[in-house]
């Protein structure tokens, strides 16, 4: 049975087209489990994960994702060489974050992919992740205000316009529809107003 399950998750290419993770409630090891840190306001872990690429990239845009399963399933999931899959960060629904990578890190979580005549956005662009389903589970404040402190520093860094966070959906559609449209606006309004509130505070 895990195998059949294995086997369907895994059909892919190391391009990085990216198939839903596992709904595993808990990782598969003991080194998978999160030993958080609350330096950031919400815990922040770093991970190592093999599905990443050597060469290093110059973040342009920020993708949204949704994993479609559980947080440490998740981590699991990322962790496992068989998977091909990995963000650079993945978003618990409380608020805790498993980072994978540098930003400058190719990780895995675009696969086939184009926006605005340019392909491959595994190359130019932060993947960024909540657990669950946004069609089925939507966004709550505790996510949505982690997500923030994740990317809202990294826009300022790279340079990067509201217009170039993205989601799945737009950039690998129809074969990828996450994050639910309505979720999408919802953060959109939501960061906006974050950076509205900085630019005040300034």
């Amino acid at each position: 049975m895990w195998q059949w399950i294995l086997n369907l998750f895994v059909r892919k290419s190391s391009s990085g087209q990216v198939p839903s993770l596992p709904s595993t409630s808990s990782p598969s090891s003991e080194n998978s489990k999160p030993e958080p840190s609350t330096k950031r306001g919400y815990p922040e872990v770093g991970f190592t994960t093999p599905n990443k690429s050597q060469r290093k990239i110059k973040p342009e845009a920020i993708v949204l994702h949704h994993s479609g399963g559980s947080y440490n399933g998740g981590v699991s999931w990322i962790r496992n060489p068989e998977s091909k899959v990995s963000y650079h960060c993945l978003i618990a629904r409380d608020g805790r974050r498993a980072v994978f990578g540098e930003d400058t890190d190719r990780t895995w979580h675009a696969g086939i992919s184009k926006w605005k005549g340019r392909s491959d956005l595994n190359s130019w662009s932060i993947g960024v992740s909540w657990e669950g389903d946004t069609y089925t589970y939507p966004l709550g404040d505790t996510a949505i205000e982690s997500a923030l402190d994740y990317i809202v520093p990294r826009m300022k860094k790279w340079g990067i316009p509201v217009s170039m966070v993205l989601d799945h959906r737009m950039v690998s559609g129809p074969r990828k529809n996450d994050i639910a449209p309505i979720q999408y606006g919802v953060f959109i309004e939501r960061l906006i107003k974050r950076l509205k509130d900085d630019e005040q505070k300034k």
